[in-house]
């Protein structure tokens, strides 16, 4: 039986921010009062403090690691401050200060908190940068290129984003181990286990005497996401089509960092990351009995995992197992293809769809005969 198939080519998807706003709690009487500093993480369309926005980090992830330095604009013998994060008294990666979301927000600092509220000097020019989440499992770092750095953008004066372990491995984590009509996005985190939503900020600088209400801090998934969905065509309306199984083997699971290389400008994009194989036996991959909709339903999401940005290895492919029952009889079909495909590349900050619709020709007959073949006849005469 011959099956064909539909592929969608990778779509540039979630690289709208993840953000929300702070509130901070000032006395509105005073323009001299002093303001401690808020963070937020928002865009236009966000609203405040609210976990069920995609555009609010706090729908992703509960905390994240923010770096600051302050430097004064009227004494020049004063060296950089490191408001937030570890001083750089030498080139190299430091620690950043956790900030956690608040339902209900703080009273001084709105829903991201961290310990030890610090006050803008109107007298100073400041800089921000942050990465998300907070966690053992997140190698990410901020580095500075000398000792005494500003924080700045990767690339501006030579500080970086980096992992700071051989590489960062990703385990396969598949949020749609159990099949659904609907794409999750969200459940790479701390608390979930298993792979993370790595996520950097842009940098923000701050004049202290007009600095923003809260600084904010816009972030980016930086790792890619690959969505694989199934459906049937309206020729399998009258049967039953069952998916068992679904597996990506193939690609490279480990990668080394540099935020610093990243470029969308270029033709092709330059990836911040340098992928690797760490484990052979990597696969992405949903096991299960899931049968499909009618033609006119939704389809199903069966793959839902973070993949290391890569170029696709000619051997990376996918292979699912799936039967076809109509009446009283059943087939088991294995479809393979090679991921090359489908996708030359996975990029940073992209989201990508593989969607495949299962629509094979029926098996017909047709029926004609071989005539006889006459042979000379024989002819006698009966006396």
């Amino acid at each position: 039986m011959k099956k064909s198939y539909l592929i969608l080519a990778a779509v540039a998807g979630l690289l709208a921010s993840c953000s929300n706003e702070v509130l901070v709690d000032e006395s509105a009487n005073s323009a001299s009062a002093p303001r401690a500093i808020g963070f937020s993480n928002y865009s236009d369309l966000a609203t405040r403090g609210d976990a069920t926005v995609k555009t609010n980090l706090e729908y992703y992830h509960n905390t994240f690691a923010v770096y600051g330095t302050k430097k004064s604009t009227v004494d020049a013998s004063d060296p950089v401050q490191y408001v937030f994060g570890g001083e750089a008294t030498a080139t190299g990666v430091q620690d950043g200060v956790t900030c956690t979301y608040q339902d209900p927000a703080d009273a001084i600092l709105g829903d991201w908190k961290y310990d030890n509220p610090r006050y803008w000097d109107k007298q100073a020019n400041y800089n921000f940068i942050a990465y998300a989440p907070v966690a053992a499992a997140n190698p990410l770092r901020y580095s500075f290129s000398a000792a005494q750095a500003e924080v700045s953008a990767p690339a501006v004066s030579g500080n970086d984003f980096v992992i700071t372990t051989p590489g960062y491995t990703l385990a396969g984590t598949n949020l749609q181990a159990t099949a659904t009509e609907a794409e999750k996005v969200k459940g790479f985190t701390v608390e979930a286990g298993g792979d993370l939503d790595l996520m950097t900020s842009a940098a923000n600088p701050q004049v202290g005497a007009s600095h923003d209400t809260e600084v904010n801090l816009v972030f980016k998934h930086i790792l890619a996401k690959l969505n694989v969905t199934f459906a049937k065509a309206a020729v399998l309306d009258g049967s039953t089509v069952t998916i068992k199984s679904v597996t990506i083997t193939g690609l490279n699971d480990n990668g080394t960092y540099a935020e610093s290389t990243y470029d969308n400008t270029a033709t092709p994009a330059v990836s911040g990351w340098t992928a690797s194989v760490d484990d052979a036996a990597y696969a992405l991959a949903y096991t299960g009995s899931q049968v499909l909709n009618a033609s006119t339903g939704n389809p199903f999401y069966f793959i839902e995992s973070l993949v290391m940005p890569q170029t696709v290895p000619t051997a990376a492919k996918l292979v699912a197992k799936y039967t076809i029952t109509t009446g009283t009889y059943s087939e088991d079909f294995t479809y393979e293809c090679a991921l090359t495909s489908a996708f030359a590349s996975f990029y940073d900050r992209f989201n990508y769809f593989l969607k495949f619709t299962i629509a094979p020709d029926v098996i017909k007959f047709d029926a004609t005969v071989t005539e006889w073949a006459d042979q000379t006849a024989v002819n006698k005469t009966i006396d």
